[in-house]
C-alpha cells in the first residue's frame, strides 16, 4: 500500500504533459492565426467572392483572367490599407451584388438565408413539445391481466399467420 501512494504522483504526469502540449498547440495557433501575412488576406477575401466567369468557383479557386484581376485589386487594396468591408463593397459596387459567395445581410437575400433556419428550429421545437405531450400522456399505471391475455392472444395468432 505504501507503494502505490508513492507512485500516485507519477500517474499524473502524462495527464499534465498532454495538458501543457495542448495549450501549448492552443496558444501558437492563436497567435499565429492573429497575424495573417498579406497572401492569406488576399486568399481569404477573394474566397468570399465568386468568379464572375466561372460556374461555382470562388475568385480564390480561379484561375480564369477576371479572378486573377480581382485577387490583383484585393491586394493592392490590401497594400493601401483598405479594410476588408471596404474592398468587397467596391467589389460589389463593380459588379453587383451576385459577386458575393455569401449575400449581404439585408432585404429579401437576408429573408431566403434566415427564413429556413428559422423553420428548422419551430420544427424541431414543434417536436420537442409534441413529444413532450405524449411522453405525460403515457399511462404510469402497470397493464392489467385482461391486457396482458389480449396481447398474448395477439401474439400468438400472429405466430400462427407467420409459421
Amino acid at each position: 500500500m505504501t507503494g502505490d501512494r508513492k507512485n500516485r504522483p507519477l500517474r499524473w504526469v502524462p495527464w499534465l504533459l498532454l495538458v501543457a502540449v495542448a495549450v501549448g498547440a492552443l496558444v501558437i495557433g492563436t497567435h499565429r492565426s492573429s497575424h495573417p501575412s498579406l497572401d492569406a488576406r488576399v486568399q481569404h477575401i477573394a474566397g468570399e467572392v465568386r468568379c464572375p466567369v466561372c460556374e461555382g468557383q470562388s475568385a480564390a479557386q480561379s484561375d480564369a483572367p477576371a479572378s486573377v484581376q480581382i485577387r490583383d485589386q484585393v491586394r493592392r487594396d490590401l497594400t493601401a490599407g483598405q479594410s476588408e468591408s471596404q474592398i468587397l463593397s467596391s467589389l460589389v459596387a463593380a459588379y453587383g451584388p451576385g459577386i458575393l459567395e455569401k449575400p449581404q445581410a439585408s432585404g429579401v437575400g437576408l429573408v431566403v438565408w434566415v427564413l429556413p433556419v428559422v423553420g428548422l428550429v419551430l420544427a424541431a421545437s414543434g417536436l420537442a413539445m409534441a413529444f413532450a405531450r405524449w411522453k405525460r400522456r403515457l399511462p404510469t399505471t402497470p397493464p392489467s391481466d385482461p391486457d396482458r391475455v389480449l396481447v398474448d392472444q395477439a401474439l400468438r395468432e400472429t405466430d400462427r399467420v407467420f409459421d
